[in-house]
């Protein structure tokens, strides 16, 4: 994959180039990066925007640090588009999908504007109902409906 120093101007894709965008989470095994443990919530949110990524592009990175994680299967992480978000301050920021995969795996811990940007940026996720106790009072408990030896 290509390297770019975080925080360093944007010039992947050359139609965004000059957008004042910065570049997060570029990373390579020939250069250091900043090691540390980022929030649950914003690992979570993270993993929420690349599933609806920007900046897709026709072909695709492998994680440089993994090698052949698949043993010998070619399963190596990879990543073909962008998480792009913009912080509170407008400071707009550039990573690949793949910086998911280098929060959990390889203990990357990206600039801290960035993960609050990702954290504001990524839908609330639904809280589940709480569940009563006993069954609805208006709906029929199907424990009772589907009694042994009936079908359907």
């Amino acid at each position: 994959m290509t390297w770019f120093e975080d925080l360093s101007p944007y010039t992947y894709l050359e139609q965004d180039r000059g957008e004042g965008m910065l570049n997060v989470g570029w990373l390579e095994p020939a250069h250091a990066y900043s090691i540390g443990t980022v929030p649950e919530e914003a690992t979570a949110a993270l993993a929420t925007l690349a599933l609806d990524p920007q900046g897709r592009t026709r072909g695709f990175h492998t994680c440089g640090f993994c090698g052949d994680a698949g043993g010998g299967s070619g399963q190596v992480p990879r990543g073909s588009a962008e998480i792009r978000v913009t912080g509170a301050d407008g400071t707009r920021y550039a990573a690949p999908t793949l910086v998911v995969h280098y929060v959990t795996s390889h203990g990357y811990l990206p600039p801290r504007g960035f993960l609050e940007a990702a954290v504001a940026a990524a839908p609330p996720q639904p809280t589940p109902a709480p569940t009563p106790d006993g069954p609805h009072p208006r709906r029929p408990c199907w424990r009772r409906l589907l009694r042994p030896g009936r079908v359907g």
